[in-house]
């Protein structure tokens, strides 16, 4: 374990860094032993991002910095780049959402380690009807959305509001041309941690066609039907994962009892499992979706 240098503790004064274990999480968590990823957290212990940050760390080391003073050096490197994601941003929204404008930005997010990609989602939101396209900004938006939560994320509200976000830009959209795929990101990541996931499927096929209008009425029943299928295609796959479970005590145990929508199999397994701060919320809402099935 690494104690706190002089350094770390100057960063912190410009940059907030957990540096006891003893800390709360507020925004960021860097802690000893794992200075290889940079992991972001909510006010809740949830974890919101984990950047890659080995490469850069790496190089340093092999230079002969120390790892605390190698953490620094990347960060003050990161922060001297000359073109900023404010840059970015401005330039998407000054270029009305152009494809170019939007690579550019992807660009950049992913030369931060896609931390700040919430940030520019609700940016993009915000400003959407200015653009030349409102809807492929909100797309553009949802797909930045989906990768950041599809990263490594552990945290309900954040993958609550995803699946929120593609059942609402579907409902609009029945028709865009990438449904499909925004289908699959919505079964695999915003319903990763869904319990019932058959039950839901049903509920969102069914308000897309009560909400749509006559002109929208038969694309909406088609990708009703495609949600549906995809649906049962991915219970077939955690169904076979369940038999591939080398005892009940492992880890994604839980979670793929959930997703059946087993309730009484999902209580036992959260009683035998020590829950985590990040996975907390997750279990709560599993007890409760569980209890209330029992009960009908």
């Amino acid at each position: 374990m690494l104690l706190p240098s002089k350094a770390l503790k100057k960063l912190h004064q410009r940059v907030p860094i957990c540096l006891s274990g003893k800390e709360l999480p507020a925004n960021c968590d860097l802690r000893y032993g794992q200075f290889y990823y940079f992991f972001l957290f909510n006010a809740e212990g949830e974890l919101t991002h984990v950047g890659n940050m080995s490469n850069g760390l790496t190089d340093r080391l092999n230079q002969g910095i120390s790892l605390p003073h190698a953490f620094v050096d990347m960060v003050e490197d990161a922060l001297k780049i000359k073109t900023s994601l404010d840059d970015r941003e401005r330039a998407y929204l000054e270029e009305r959402g152009s494809e170019q404008a939007f690579t550019h930005l992807q660009d950049k997010l992913k030369q931060m380690e896609r931390i700040g990609t919430m940030r520019v989602v609700h940016r993009l939101r915000e400003n959407a009807t200015r653009m030349q396209s409102p809807t492929l900004t909100r797309y553009h938006a949802l797909s930045l959305e989906i990768e950041a939560v599809r990263r490594q994320v552990i945290n309900k509200n954040a993958i609550d509001s995803l699946a929120g976000s593609i059942e609402s830009f579907l409902s609009d959209n029945p028709d865009f041309s990438d449904s499909r795929q925004l289908i699959d990101a919505y079964v695999e990541v915003a319903l990763r941690y869904c319990f019932d996931i058959s039950e839901q499927c049903k509920i969102v096929a069914g308000q897309w066609q009560n909400n749509a209008t006559d002109e929208q009425r038969s694309a909406a029943e088609k990708l009703g039907n495609q949600l549906l299928e995809r649906c049962n295609q991915h219970l077939v796959s955690v169904r076979k994962d369940i038999k591939k479970l080398e005892s009940d005590r492992s880890y994604d145990a839980p979670r793929l009892y959930a997703q059946i929508g087993n309730a009484s199999k999902t209580l036992q397994l959260i009683k035998k499992t020590t829950s985590i701060g990040v996975l907390r919320p997750i279990h709560q809402a599993w007890r409760e979706a569980a209890n209330l099935k029992l009960q009908k």
